[in-house]
């Protein structure tokens, strides 16, 4: 083979964003740079190449100045364009005669295969252009191409001889671009906070804390660990450090209440004698009879009378009258929740609530790796605007937003904007059930329905 498919690069185009005011399914023409596109040697310019797809077709189109090309009596030149993307396919062919060849080429034509190909003779020393534009049913497919002209110009008619020369690529146009995305409110003042649960065991009826006592060392240092981890941040400030205490709802309600509450105190004090912080800052509530952990754990738990007990558990009955019934009318199931709920409901939960200053864009670009926690979902936003939209940094800040902020109708929004600018229309449709009914996502919404509609 004499010249095995040679492939001339000239102009790519990737357009970034289509205009919202447009349809989804009828896109601009692409105008592409063609100054330097050319054929047959350089002999023949190429200029005012454009792509048009609408929902049911595609229209292509340029223009051939054949000023510079001499052609002998007997030669023929023949230019194909091809589209060529997950499936090719080959356009009306351009046939360039000489003046003898034309005339031959005349006289055959009503036994050609082709009777679509543009036929021109060229008149050498004059100005002169070949239009062409056709129209093709538009598959799903040409989302992506690359439309190229193949070159015959010894008349053998095998593609693998023929020069190829690219003249444009064809990339998706996002729905989704920069201006789409929603600009969160700033946060007055951001509050956050750390929390935890610790089992502390205390000896019958007892409120003393006893470090060494069981497990205790090292469920209190669960607690020291998270006071330390925020008190030891040099860019935030607590404001409150909270105990809340919970008993098991075994044994008389009334002595519960009183354990209950001096444990919480009791262990409040104990890590507010730990610290130098403002005693002010330390408080303590309880519950005296934890109803609401015992139902997630019965429901959660593969007991015969599951049903039945939460029926007992959700009654009007006193709180000692509920476990008295499930006793006496549940027996097998009662000795499992003695061994492996109630004590589970014996516990101290605790809060760290703090603040944190506010950070600018290069600072906030280290805490999104460390702690993303503490940025606010505007500094996260001012993040991603450093980046190119789309690209792998710009989609994971929005990622960690929603999932620090999985109910802010913001964070939603601007992580289904995403999500379609991935083609994710799975995810995009979650988001979006939480992204409000602002302009915004009624905008965003359309553009999720048109793009499911494409499916």
């Amino acid at each position: 083979m004499k010249n095995m498919k040679k492939m001339k690069l000239y102009a790519v185009i990737s357009p970034l964003c289509i205009l919202f005011a447009q349809s989804a399914l009828t896109v601009q023409a692409q105008k592409i740079d063609d100054s330097q596109l050319r054929l047959a040697g350089g002999k023949i310019l190429i200029d005012s190449v454009l792509t048009q797809k609408k929902s049911d077709s595609l229209k292509v189109a340029f223009r051939l100045h054949l000023d510079s090309l001499q052609l002998k009596s007997e030669q023929q030149l023949v230019f194909t364009p091809l589209i060529a993307g997950e499936d090719t396919i080959a356009l009306n062919p351009i046939i360039i005669n000489g003046k003898n060849q034309n005339i031959r080429y005349l006289r055959k034509s009503s036994k050609l295969k082709n009777s679509q190909a543009v036929v021109v003779r060229r008149r050498n020393d004059t100005e002169q252009q070949v239009l062409f534009s056709q129209t093709l049913p538009y598959r799903k497919w040409m989302k992506a191409f690359n439309l190229s002209m193949t070159e015959d110009l010894c008349g053998c008619g095998n593609l693998m001889d023929q020069d190829t020369t690219l003249m444009a690529n064809i990339q998706p146009t996002p729905r989704i671009c920069r201006d789409h995305y929603v600009k969160p409110k700033a946060e007055a003042i951001k509050v956050r906070a750390e929390k935890g649960e610790a089992y502390l065991s205390f000896k019958l009826n007892k409120s003393d804390i006893l470090a060494d006592f069981r497990e205790n060392a090292t469920e209190l240092r669960k607690i020291t660990s998270t006071i330390d981890l925020v008190k030891n941040d040099k860019d935030v400030s607590i404001t409150n450090i909270d105990i809340h205490g919970y008993a098991s709802p075994d044994g008389p309600y009334d002595n519960n209440v009183r354990l209950a509450n001096n444990r919480a105190a009791a262990l409040r004090n104990y890590v507010c004698n730990l610290y130098t912080i403002d005693k002010k800052l330390f408080t303590y509530h309880a519950t005296p009879e934890d109803w609401e952990g015992f139902k997630k754990k019965v429901e959660a738990s593969s007991l015969a009378d599951k049903s039945a007990i939460l029926a007992v558990a959700n009654s009007s009955l006193a709180p000692d009258a509920k476990d008295q019934k499930i006793k006496k009318l549940y027996p097998a199931s009662y000795r499992y929740i003695m061994s492996e709920i109630y004590p589970r409901l014996r516990h101290s939960d605790y809060t760290v609530t703090y603040t944190v200053r506010p950070f600018d864009i290069e600072e906030a670009k280290v805490i999104l790796k460390t702690k993303p926690q503490q940025l606010s979902l505007q500094e996260m936003y001012l993040v991603a605007q450093t980046y190119e939209p789309g690209s792998p940094e710009f989609n994971e800040v929005f990622d960690i937003a929603v999932r620090l902020f999985p109910d802010d109708e913001t964070a939603n929004l601007n992580a289904a904007c995403t999500d379609l600018q991935k083609g994710d229309l799975v995810t995009a449709e979650k988001h979006l059930a939480k992204a409000g009914n602002s302009k915004e996502a009624e905008r965003i919404r359309k553009i999720y329905g048109e793009m499911k509609a494409e499916q």
